[in-house]
């Protein structure tokens, strides 16, 4: 809880610094930053409630307190989940209030200052995780873009600010191209190296799912050499070991971020881990189905965490309460 509190207030200076830039040009981002989660625009107004604070100590020189000066508390404590990409800050949505952004020039110095001393002791590589349904979005360096669903576990790292390593869980990359740079994602004993392009990757212990959108997207170059351009999905089996590759529609892809969740030929037990990821409550499923196969879209939109059974009816299963979350079992199970 703690470590997130603190990675939320480092990406508001890292934006108070970047959005004073003659040149910046990523207010849609840093918008998406804002509106994501309320605590973010708290922590941006503390940033700006601190260089207020410099610049009028800096404004009254003979004040005898002016060297004692604290800053605003921080925002409540936020409660806290194989691809990644090099990110710099985490995003959320709002116009931001450009006049208020303009503060003097020692305020921002000074934030320069505050800013150098978070960034070099923040760790080298670090890990973004994402609890059940939540969601995060990630903004790095080069205008790419990693989201985040829930449950999911990214490590990124600053000084490979074109790499990523997705642990576990699911994310939708939108990657800009430099034919100079590859961006890598690698899962495991999987690499993915894009091709300029907008794909997203499920990876769990018993599969990899890899579904491309837009661009190209090349799956273990130094071997298989799969190639994977817009309209296509692979799917390899842990189990068996074995990939297959399909056609999949292009609006399917990362369709989750609004609540619209589509199976093809899943099994249960991965239907499971989707709804996991996409609902903010713990949703299990009896070994004795989990190998039963869905194909089907089950529409999560205003749909109320704590109501499950609706789910449950359009898989032929029933849902049962268990002290953490839901379990799906079987419509005949015992109860």
């Amino acid at each position: 809880m703690v470590e997130r509190h603190d990675m939320i207030k480092d990406q508001a200076i890292a934006w108070a610094i970047r959005t004073r830039a003659a040149d910046f040009d990523e207010w849609e981002a840093f918008t998406a930053w804002l509106e994501e989660d309320p605590q973010h625009n708290l922590a941006y107004e503390n940033v700006l409630s601190a260089e207020d604070a410099f610049v009028d100590l800096a404004g009254n020189p003979g004040d005898e307190k002016a060297g004692e000066m604290s800053l605003p508390p921080p925002a409540n404590d936020i409660p806290a989940n194989d691809i990644s990409a090099n990110d710099d800050f985490i995003l959320a949505q709002a116009r931001p209030n450009r006049r208020r952004m303009m503060v003097g020039a020692i305020a921002a110095s000074l934030v320069v200052a505050v800013s150098a001393g978070v960034w070099t002791q923040m760790p080298q590589p670090y890990d973004v995780m994402t609890g059940p349904g939540q969601r995060e979005i990630v903004a790095l360096p080069d205008g790419s873009q990693i989201t985040v669903n829930g449950n999911t576990k990214i490590a990124l790292d600053h000084k490979k600010p074109r790499y990523a390593r997705l642990e576990r869980g699911e994310a939708l990359f939108t990657v800009v191209h430099d034919d100079d740079n590859p961006f890598i994602v690698d899962t495991g004993r999987v690499r993915l190296v894009d091709a300029g392009t907008e794909f997203n990757v499920m990876r769990s212990d018993e599969a990899l799912d890899v579904a491309v959108s837009e661009g190209l997207v090349i799956y273990n170059p130094d071997r298989e050499n799969v190639q994977l351009p817009a309209g296509k999905r692979l799917y390899r089996s842990a189990a068996q070991n074995r990939v297959t590759v399909s056609d999949i529609v292009i609006e399917q892809v990362g369709s989750w971020r609004s609540g619209r969740l589509s199976f093809a030929d899943a099994t249960m037990g991965e239907v499971a881990q989707a709804l996991d990821r996409n609902l903010a409550v713990g949703i299990a499923i009896s070994p004795d189905i989990a190998e039963q196969r869905f194909s089907g879209v089950i529409q999560l939109d205003d749909r109320e965490p704590q109501n499950i059974d609706p789910i449950a009816a359009v898989l032929g299963l029933r849902a049962q309460k268990q002290e953490k979350g839901w379990i799906l079992i079987g419509d005949d199970a015992l109860p």
